[in-house]
């Protein structure tokens, strides 16, 4: 039996209002300005790899570990102004507390499994009025490893006391669905946010939907399959 849903926040729950290219273009500006040579990072990487590549440069350099994670954290505030500031004029997708107050309603337990920051998620979650459906809120700078790295997807199960075929992640893009494939929990492909139904396809989800409330009947079909 299912005993949770875990979703995505930004792009599953509510509009994702954040332009990412724009805040990895400010943190590569910082970065440069501090000694990154130019044009070895770009836009399209991802934010880890574009922190991995600048702690490798220095430590190559000779630079020691204190001085590049103090710049890590430094450049980490970057993203956090922004997610900031979008949580504050944050919109909710259709049918995304219906949705929630659906599952509830069917005694499972639900998780927020984001990248956002914590103050971000907390402040976007109470504009809602809808922090308290949640049983678990797990951001990305409370755990090791955030996702795609399949450390955050683990802490939120053992948040909620789940083991991996008993939840389901709601996502929108690779983040989600990559770890949850290499857990072997059951992932649900939404078409609301950052990637197209063709791309999320070829991510091979084990459900895609267009229509966020299309979970309640997928939750019930799993859960009569396994009674």
């Amino acid at each position: 039996m299912l005993k949770a849903v875990i979703f995505d926040l930004d792009g599953v729950l509510m509009e994702f209002n954040l332009n990412s290219r724009t805040i990895k273009e400010e943190v590569i500006r910082f970065l440069e300005g501090k000694g990154l040579a130019a044009g070895i990072v770009k836009p399209e990487d991802s934010f880890s790899a574009i922190k991995e590549t600048f702690r490798s440069f220095f430590s190559e350099r000779g630079k020691d570990s204190i001085w590049i994670d103090k710049l890590i954290r430094e450049a980490e505030e970057i993203p956090v102004k922004h997610e900031i500031n979008a949580a504050r004029v944050s919109k909710l997708l259709p049918q995304a507390k219906e949705t929630l107050v659906a599952l509830r309603l069917m005694g499972l337990k639900l998780a927020v499994f984001t990248y956002n920051n914590r103050t971000a998620t907390d402040i976007a979650l109470r504009r809602h009025k809808i922090e308290g459906l949640f049983d678990s809120v797990v951001c990305r700078d409370m755990v090791s490893q955030p996702k795609p790295d399949s450390i955050h997807l683990s802490a939120v199960l053992k948040s909620l006391g789940a083991g991996a075929k008993e939840a389901v992640v709601v996502g929108d893009s690779e983040m989600d669905i990559k770890p949850s494939k290499e857990l072997g929990v059951t992932v649900v492909a939404v078409t609301t946010g950052v990637r197209d139904a063709e791309y999320l396809k070829s991510l091979s989800p084990d459900y895609l939907i267009g229509n966020l409330y299309e979970i309640v009947g997928i939750v019930e079909k799993i859960n009569g399959k396994r009674n």
